[in-house]
């Protein structure tokens, strides 16, 4: 409330009680002094703010459009309500709101940002580039405006001139959440990662948690957890007691595999999805299941595993040097690691069409030799089928 002169003491107890983020206990004073105050436009302006601020858009629109009816100069009232109508869909609606405060002051910088955002919302990409130019005129170091102007360049899939708008954001607001991750996309579409973020694996997972067997053991027909297993009894002796680690261990379908194997000895899984992990939990066939990054958890001190599996991991990630890396310190001597991968012929890795990554062999010995590790045994089979299309699957063993 940048523009509130309120002075009443209930109002000051009001705007107290906003501050503090007491925010039911400030509404409820603002609603009673309304009753008797129907025109007191800072008071509509403070209800307004606090809907906002409570999710109830709908609401908010309503207050601060009548904090704005009746001062019509207020940018506050004019900026929030716009960003109200952003959030209930009302594009055309908000860029009225921020068209309004521009006439009361043209070089209003938040508002000329949010009215780029409407039209880029209204897709009328060029118009949302040039006002985030003028914005850039005005105001070369405002963050939100580099990002925002690469989400218009990437829409238009302009990729590389995105990418330098989202270095240029980040550059002057380094933890700024949307222009890393979008940042992120931009790199995928220019073929320049070397494995999928954290993040997008995170909430892909996450959401596919509840439903993931179904998804990829029926409609997908993936085999790779069956695979892994296969290789493993033609390449070591199972036998109980051993230590094992499942890395990305999902809804637990690996840990099932081999679950007879680690009986007496112990079964840990690590996986970056939290309901990924409630759901491997819920079998009740691991020891420990550790919520993570397999490349920050396998980098650090922990127990020595007999055999760390993968299955539909390795997919994720193009280059494996870490992975390698960490399997080589988390494996007791004469340790196995055997895993899944997409197959790619000739060298090399590569990142698919679908945006994960294939793996040739010659890769995998070179990296495995590079690291310490043995490559002992390989099978190749049809990993999962995609469109109905079979996905071609290496399995390997290397030894510690």
């Amino acid at each position: 409330m940048s523009e509130s002169r309120l002075s009443d003491s209930s109002l000051d107890d009001a705007r107290s009680h906003h501050m503090a983020g007491r925010l039911d206990e400030a509404a409820a004073i603002y609603r009673e002094y309304l009753r008797s105050n129907p025109s007191h436009w800072e008071t509509l302006l403070a209800l307004g703010t606090i809907a906002l601020q409570s999710g109830q858009f709908e609401r908010a629109q309503y207050f601060l459009g009548e904090a704005a009816r009746l001062a019509p100069a207020s940018l506050d009232a004019l900026r929030l309500r716009g960003a109200a109508l952003m959030q209930l869909g009302r594009h055309a609606a908000a860029l009225a709101c921020f068209d309004q405060a521009l006439r009361v002051k043209p070089d209003f910088i938040e508002g000329l940002v949010n009215r780029a955002v409407a039209l880029f919302e209204m897709k009328r990409l060029d118009e949302a580039l040039s006002g985030l130019d003028r914005v850039l005129a005005l105001d070369p170091q405002n963050a939100v405006a580099w990002t925002n102007r690469g989400n218009v360049f990437q829409a238009q899939k302009r990729f590389d001139e995105a990418l330098a708008c989202y270095d240029k954001a980040l550059a002057l607001q380094p933890e700024q959440e949307t222009a890393k991750q979008n940042r992120f996309f931009v790199q995928l579409e220019l073929r320049q990662v070397s494995r999928i973020a954290e993040r997008a694996l995170r909430e892909t997972f996450d959401e596919v948690s509840p439903r993931f067997d179904e998804l990829m053991v029926n409609q997908l027909h993936y085999r790779g957890h069956l695979q892994v297993r296969t290789l493993a009894e033609r390449v070591m002796a199972l036998s109980p007691p051993m230590a094992i680690l499942d890395l990305g261990c999902g809804t637990g379908l690996v840990g099932e595999s081999f679950k007879d194997v680690a009986a007496g000895g112990r079964l840990d899984g690590i996986d970056l999805a939290p309901r990924m992990i409630e759901a491997a939990r819920a079998r009740g066939i691991y020891d420990d299941l550790i919520l993570g990054d397999l490349e920050t958890v396998l980098a650090e001190a922990g127990p020595l595993y007999d055999l760390i599996l993968s299955a539909d991991t390795m997919v994720y990630l193009g280059d494996l040097g870490p992975t390698f890396d960490g399997v080589v310190k988390r494996l007791k001597p004469g340790g196995f690691y055997i895993f899944a991968v997409e197959s790619k012929n000739a060298d090399g890795w590569e990142q698919t069409p679908q945006n994960r990554f294939r793996h040739s062999e010659t890769y995998l010995r070179g990296e495995a030799a590079r690291a310490g590790l043995t490559f002992v045994d390989s099978m190749r089979d049809t990993l999962r089928r995609e469109a109905d299309v079979p996905v071609p699957g290496l399995v390997a063993a290397l030894r510690k």
